[in-house]
């Protein structure tokens, strides 16, 4: 299986980046991962919210197109814990897909559709996150899932 993890923009803070490529590095020993960096649409009056989320989710999913396995991640999605994400996990890679796309949106979120396209959606939190540090939250979560997986200490 091979890990697709989709950003809109570049991430703003040097220090996050840098924590998100400790934890990249550190999923490669379990599978082959790849971050996607989606254009963020400019946030103006005049484009508004709605239109950013739409343009913005149209990206994903021309880029993701629908091969393989979608999650995303949206406040408004079902919460796990870490043994929750374990088990979504191991069921996944029991499922044998090649490709697992996991998208994270930009300020103002993703589109319905691109919810309503999505096999899963999952929420990191209830509370909003900035989506530099849903990232971040993100991978280190997918990590500790993969530790719980293979029985490894990191989870304690």
């Amino acid at each position: 299986m091979r890990i697709h993890l989709v950003f809109v923009g570049k991430t703003a803070f040097r220090d996050i980046e840098s924590a998100i490529g400790r934890y990249v590095e550190r999923l490669l020993h379990y599978f082959p991962v790849q971050i996607h960096y989606i254009k963020a649409e400019k946030i103006t009056a005049a484009t508004g919210d709605r239109l950013v989320r739409e343009r913005e989710s149209e990206r994903i999913l021309k880029l993701t197109g629908r091969q393989g396995h979608l999650i995303v991640w949206d406040q408004r999605g079902r919460e796990l814990d870490s043994t929750g994400l374990s088990k979504l996990m191991e069921k996944l890679i029991a499922s044998a897909i090649s490709d697992l796309w996991m998208a994270v949106g930009g300020p103002v979120g993703l589109s319905s559709q691109l919810l309503e396209s999505a096999h899963d959606v999952l929420s990191l939190s209830k509370m909003t996150l900035p989506h530099d540090l849903a990232r971040l939250v993100l991978v280190e979560q997918l990590y500790r899932a993969l530790t719980i997986i293979k029985g490894e200490p990191y989870n304690k």
